[in-house]
């Protein structure tokens, strides 16, 4: 069985500020992939960036679905106390697209909330995402996914799963390739109910201590983590 993929959470987020250019460069290095989240603005520029709102990663309360980019495109982003003296920007999504296809860095994709209500926001993604190889979407919200993969149907559309997900769900999603699911909802009876309606299964929130990693079940077919080199290490064949 080959080892899952391993795709670096927010980039090396555990040694780099999370979805910069230096948390990016870092999973480089480590030869993973990576994942990041996409919001949208007002004007329809797509950035790098998790939340919704700016304050946590800079002390500015706005809505990034709420402003255009001029307003944001040179805010400092760092952890608190430390961002006056920050050199980190939020990056384009176009310039690490580019980017990674260039690095042949592969790219799990998740959209946020503001793509939902940017009456353009997919339609704008798509044309992004073209010659783009090595790529999946994932998000929360399944009718997000559903027209994605209307506009894209050769990409791989990932849902990531709540806790009381029931698989069973899933029988009429037929636009939904995979599911990502948090290490605390992983049990044997969800993935194989997964794996008998043809879907991947890829693993988030693992930090490389956790015991399901020494006998991870093969339906698994990627990880996501904040600590790359340790899960690499730990699904490192004997000698």
């Amino acid at each position: 069985m080959e080892n899952p993929a391993i795709y670096s959470h927010r980039g090396a987020s555990a040694y780099a500020l999370e979805n910069t250019w230096s948390a990016f460069c870092k999973a480089c290095e480590l030869s993973v992939g990576i994942e990041l989240d996409l919001q949208i603005t007002n004007d329809g520029v797509i950035l790098v960036f998790h939340d919704d709102n700016l304050k946590r990663l800079s002390g500015r309360n706005l809505n990034i679905a709420d402003v255009d980019y001029d307003k944001i495109k040179d805010t400092r982003i760092g952890k608190r106390g430390r961002r006056k003296l920050s050199d980190h920007r939020i990056p384009l999504a176009y310039e690490v697209f580019h980017w990674a296809k260039e690095k042949a860095v592969p790219l799990n994709i998740e959209m946020k909330e503001s793509f939902s209500v940017h009456p353009d926001g997919a339609e704008i993604l798509a044309a992004m995402l073209e010659g783009l190889d090595d790529v999946h979407l994932s998000s929360f919200n399944a009718e997000l996914l559903k027209k994605m993969k209307k506009l894209k149907p050769d990409i791989e559309t990932a849902l990531v799963i709540k806790k009381n997900f029931s698989a069973a769900r899933m029988d009429d999603m037929h636009w939904i390739d995979s599911v990502h699911l948090h290490k605390r909802l992983y049990s044997e009876n969800l993935l194989n109910s997964l794996k008998s309606l043809g879907k991947k299964v890829r693993i988030y929130g693992l930090a490389g201590t956790e015991r399901i990693l020494d006998q991870l079940s093969p339906v698994v077919a990627g990880v996501i983590t904040d600590y790359p080199d340790r899960i690499k290490e730990k699904m490192r064949p004997p000698v």
